[in-house]
């Protein structure tokens, strides 16, 4: 931590004079900024000679401020509140103008060469989001539900690959580990999906991109909600919000969000009870500073709601016909997944009047996590047996596997940058120069057993386990420090980025030999702004990704390499709308998967290519009727190594959405607000192209009132209770998705 700190100073002393060398003073640089006030990087004016008035700038961003409103990408009943958005603050609606998740600054979405979707908090809450994962249902490229509702974490899938997790820019979450800190939506502002490599600015993401999510923030308007939830599986939430000037002057502000849950879920005998305590506070002492200090409790407290069921029964029916969903195949008493959290953030910003801002996140987090699990072990009997899995000849049994691990994780994670605006003649620049670090300690043990009684899947008879002797695994360490620069230019009206990193990793597992890996990888983008508000662009960009974490694969994992090539589009025909379009092809080697051999571990294939397109629809069409269309195509292929030439697991081939919101103003029913959805998602494969999942249309509805300071309203997700699987794997298990769920809510602001 401390080098970072010298690292971000040392970089904030060395740009202003990097200024100087290239001849802008103070005050040019000054008028840059003011001529870019909120865009990456508008159309400069050449610059002028000794001799000319300053007023020649001032005039071009006038002109580029006119470009900017014709082009206006917020919906209308935001127009208003448009230039205060922020790349972190609140959006009003759907569509949001502004984010930093593909560049780490204030950028808007329409000059950034690569796919990003903002799922915005109003959205969270139309749509009934109890997840993160199930918060991106109508995202295009993604495979929200990919394993079903699994109470241990959110793993949606993002263009055939599962992504890594951010909180305010910090990674939050290890992929492929258990008991991580599992984000609460209602504590989210947005949620910002970044679609396929992001290593030049992030250092560790798969091909797959990130989930960057941004956390609620003291806000200067007083703004105070309680609301309380009932629905399926005896759910019950009450949850707050709070937030406003703590000082007259706004000099201090401050937030406090608490939710507290009581509820079951879809699985016999698994609950989903949660606690989460998180306040925070602001200091703005001037208008150029602001330092936001965030801290978080949270303890949650479950089970597998994943029974890891066999493909007969599941897929399709036995002798002994389907087995219910809402089966559970662990041992009451003793499966257990709970995880405790404790957490504080810093975010710091400054801008200096020379054109210099400087940014500094960082986070610790401490994580505690008992996972005890009970499962059907489906390799239990040779696979060439005509019985396999099951022990008797009436296809009931199984034999089950029992495992038990405890950790405890510490983790401190930093981000510091310097971001610099410049001409350099006509090409009008935003240099960023920035330094990340991350450091995992962890600290484990387990152990493993099998229960000889058979277990009945169709008439379950639990009789209790014997709990695994437990034995201490080898303390781990990791860490992982970034160097990375990038230029944001503008020429006219040709937009470019260009970014480069150096990453340098440590793996220490005490007993063996230091792992000691580096990594350069880049990213390169252009744009074309054409005058009826479409933006062409064509990108490269490489991941890496060094797989965090004890516990994920058979052995040491290897870290993960990947490139894609991105062609897309970005048109804002007319206010509140944004259709936004890409194609890709992308190749990754050292991939993480399941392994068929049915071990809690994952195994690395060779070398996978994915090709797609995407198209996604963002539009206030009316001052009543919002529209969220999405659709996408995937071809995912393993092109070297195990199953080479067969169909990547879990990636439907097809999947499309459509989510409309409308508001009954024109019947005179003022306040009442109906929506609904349709979802498809396509056939997949269980990685062998043995196994096929069969595709499914799923549909949702939402009704509110709204009165005074009350708001009432009810979600049905799955309205048709349609039962199906999510995906199978070749190892033998399915997964169910999740049947007809109906949540109601009321709130109350004040």
């Amino acid at each position: 931590m401390t080098a970072c700190l010298k690292t971000a100073g040392w970089l904030g002393a060395a740009l202003p004079m990097l200024a100087a060398m290239i001849d802008i003073t103070p005050a040019e640089a000054q008028s840059s900024a003011r001529e870019l006030p909120a865009v990456v990087v508008d159309q400069p004016s050449r610059a002028p000679a000794a001799h000319s008035r300053p007023a020649s700038r001032r005039q071009a961003a006038s002109a580029a401020s006119r470009r900017t409103a014709q082009r206006g990408q917020t919906a209308p009943d935001a127009a208003a509140g448009a230039r205060a958005e922020t790349a972190t603050g609140p959006v009003r609606g759907y569509l949001a103008g502004q984010s930093a998740t593909g560049t780490k600054t204030d950028t808007p979405l329409r000059e950034t060469p690569q796919s990003i979707t903002v799922v915005t908090a109003d959205r969270v809450t139309d749509q009934g989001a109890l997840t993160v994962q199930e918060s991106l249902r109508y995202v295009p490229g993604v495979f929200a539900d990919a394993y079903g509702p699994d109470s241990r974490g959110d793993y949606p899938r993002i263009r055939g690959q599962d992504p890594n997790i951010y909180l305010d820019g910090t990674r939050m979450v290890n992929t492929f580990t258990f008991n991580e800190w599992r984000p609460e939506p209602y504590t989210l502002e947005r949620i910002e999906v970044l679609r396929g490599p992001a290593s030049v600015l992030y250092g560790d993401t798969s091909t797959a991109g990130l989930l960057n999510l941004i956390s609620k923030r003291p806000q200067a308007e007083s703004f105070n909600e309680i609301g309380v939830q009932y629905g399926s599986f005896n759910r019950k939430q009450v949850q707050l919000d709070s937030t406003g000037k703590l000082t007259k002057d706004g000099e201090w502000l401050y937030r406090f969000i608490g939710v507290l849950r009581d509820s079951g879920t879809q699985t016999d005998y698994v609950p989903d009870d949660r606690i989460v305590l998180a306040p925070s506070l602001t200091w703005r002492p001037t208008n150029n500073t602001n330092w936001t200090v965030l801290g978080t409790y949270q303890k949650d407290k479950t089970g597998s709601s994943t029974a890891f069921l066999p493909h007969e029964g599941t897929l399709y029916p036995g002798p002994n016909g389907l087995i219910p969903v809402r089966r559970f195949a662990g041992e009451p008493g003793f499966d257990k997944y709970q995880t405790e959290t404790g957490a504080i953030s810093s975010l710091f910003e400054h801008s200096f009047r020379d054109g210099l801002k400087i940014r500094q996140n960082m986070r610790y987090a401490h994580v505690e996590g008992i996972y005890r699990s009970t499962w059907p072990d489906l390799n239990f009997v040779n696979p060439s047996n005509p019985d396999f899995p099951f022990l008797d000849s009436s296809r009931r049994t199984v034999a089950r596997s029992i495992w038990s691990r405890e950790t405890v994780k510490d983790s401190l994670t930093s981000d510091s940058n310097a971001e610099l605006k410049l001409l350099t003649g006509p090409v009008a620049h935003k240099l960023l120069f920035g330094v990340d670090y991350r450091e995992l300690r962890e600290r484990a043990q387990s152990g493993f057993a099998t229960d000889p009684t058979p277990f009945d899947l169709y008439a379950p008879v639990y009789s209790g386990v014997t709990a695994p002797a437990m034995s201490p695994e080898p303390d781990l360490r990791q860490t992982q420090l970034g160097l990375y620069a990038q230029d944001q230019m503008r020429l006219g009206p040709w937009l470019a980025i260009v970014g480069l990193r150096q990453d340098y990793v440590t793996s220490d597992v005490v007993g063996s030999p230091v792992e000691n890996t580096k990594a350069t990888t880049g990213r390169a983008g252009l744009m074309y702004e054409l005058p009826f508000g479409l933006t062409p662009y064509v990108s490269y960009a490489q991941s890496f990704n060094p797989n965090f974490g004890s516990g994920v694969c058979v052995g040491v994992c290897r870290a993960s390499r990947g490139e894609q090539v991105e062609l897309g589009f970005k048109y804002n025909p007319f206010a509140g709308t944004a259709i936004n379009g890409a194609v890709f092809d992308t190749t990754e080697k050292n991939r993480l998967a399941t392994d068929p051999a049915g071990s809690p571990f994952s195994v690395q294939t060779g070398q996978v290519r994915i090709r797609g397109a995407e198209l996604e629809v963002i539009s206030r069409v009316t001052p009543d009727l919002d529209l969220i269309g999405a659709y996408s195509y995937l071809a995912a292929r393993v092109e070297s190594g195990d199953n080479a030439g067969k169909r990547v697991e879990t990636v439907p081939d097809h999947q499309a959405s459509l989510w409309a919101k409308y508001r009954l103003t024109a019947l005179g029913l003022n306040g009442v607000t109906v929506g609904g959805g349709v979802r498809y998602i396509g056939e997949s494969w269980d990685g062998t192209d043995t196994i096929r999942t069969p595709d499914y249309t799923l549909f949702d509805a939402m009704i509110r009132y709204e009165t005074g300071p009350w708001r009432f309203q009810v979600n049905a997700s799955n309205l048709a209770d349609k039962r199906h699987v999510t995906t199978c794997l070749a190892r033998g298990d399915c997964f169910f998705g999740i049947g007809r769920t109906v949540l109601g809510s009321a709130t109350y602001r004040f």
